[in-house]
């Protein structure tokens, strides 16, 4: 049993305290069987479900500009939209229970191949003298702008924190990857990007 399922079907597992018909919304990043059982023993004591991750981290939701990825029954979402508001500026309902947790595990994939991407930029640029932070400006008009890119110094990489900080960071990453990893056997595709990214984000994230 998953970390998820026993916080809420566990043997102390909020659901036996939860009136009928309230909800249980999931915002970690777990894999969408995982969301689907615990839909199913919920479902069971009268609880709604739906999978709810978010990206946009700690700035995103001081600034009200979260993304929510919905998965499960629209009505669901729509209870839910007026609490989600609060943090968000967009709000997506991708289709049933599993969903939201498919969106993530692909961020996380598209995230860290673009951190690999701003590093390996950033060291050609030292190496040759070129000024990073406006080649920065000139990727955010291109066609190799991203949201990774536009904050590689001072969001994703900061050289101000301790190495122990940096070194937890390169692992939250890593690890990060390996519900895709681990999706992506499941349905027989080979993801050789995300697996050389998972094997690079410590160097990266680590190095001074």
């Amino acid at each position: 049993m998953t970390k998820a399922e026993r916080v809420v079907a566990g043997e102390q597992g909020v659901i036996h305290g939860a009136r009928p018909g309230s909800i249980v919304v999931i915002h970690s990043t777990i894999f969408p069987v995982t969301v689907r059982k615990i839909a199913a023993r919920c479902s069971a004591n009268g609880v709604e479900v739906i999978d709810a991750p978010l990206s946009g981290g700690q700035k995103g939701a001081e600034d009200r500009k979260l993304c929510y990825m919905a998965g499960g029954e629209v009505g669901v979402l729509e209870k839910c939209r007026p609490v989600f508001a609060t943090s968000a500026s967009h709000i997506f309902h991708l289709g049933e229970l599993g969903m939201g947790a498919t969106a993530k595990i692909l961020i996380q994939i598209v995230v860290c191949l673009n951190m690999i991407a701003a590093h390996e930029s950033e060291l050609l640029c030292d190496k040759t003298g070129l000024d990073f932070k406006i080649f920065q400006e000139v990727l955010h008009v291109s066609a190799g702008q991203s949201f990774v890119l536009d904050h590689w110094l001072g969001r994703f990489k900061r050289r101000e924190e301790s190495e122990a900080v940096r070194r937890q960071r390169a692992e939250v990453f890593s690890k990060s990857l390996s519900p895709a990893l681990e999706l992506a056997r499941e349905v027989g595709v080979f993801l050789p990007g995300t697996a050389l990214a998972q094997g690079l984000l410590k160097r990266v994230l680590e190095i001074d």
